[in-house]
């Protein structure tokens, strides 16, 4: 095959997966904007001092019997005086009350999947139960769970 033919064929794929991949990504972006209004809506009308977030986050799965879900995925998360909110782009809401937050550790694994160099902040509840989430502000994310299990 000539090297023209080949050319064509690669560019041919790469538009291909361009006019599939940019309608996926700009719906997931327009959902995330939307979640994150729709939880500080949601946080305000029942009354909840929120102390950190609603921001984008990457929700990394539960603890197998845990009853949080196990499945990863986008999201938008959200800390207020009284629990852990997390939104999924798709899928179940992830609730945790702050009173069953036993302790908050941090990984960059989790789950056994590598979180790319990243930071996972690991929750670790009464029930036993471990959740994790990446979220862009590791560190102000970390010291804001680990006072909320101080207080």
């Amino acid at each position: 095959m000539a090297p023209a033919p080949v050319a064509l064929l690669v560019l041919g794929i790469l538009a291909l997966q361009l006019m599939i991949w940019i309608p996926v990504l700009l719906w997931l972006r327009r959902k995330s904007d939307r979640l994150v209004v729709d939880l500080q809506r949601d946080l305000a009308v029942a009354g909840e001092h929120t102390v950190l977030g609603p921001v984008p986050a990457s929700y990394r799965g539960a603890t197998s019997g845990s009853g949080y879900p196990h499945a990863k995925g986008n999201s938008v998360a959200a800390l207020t005086h009284r629990r852990l909110v997390i939104r999924r782009l798709v899928g179940e809401p992830v609730e945790i009350p702050v009173a069953d937050i036993t302790s908050v550790r941090e990984d960059q694994w989790f789950l056994r999947a590598y979180a790319s160099g990243r930071l996972v902040a690991i929750i670790k509840t009464t029930s036993g139960a471990e959740v994790g989430l990446m979220v862009k502000n590791h560190d102000e994310w970390m010291a804001a769970l680990r006072a909320r299990i101080a207080a």
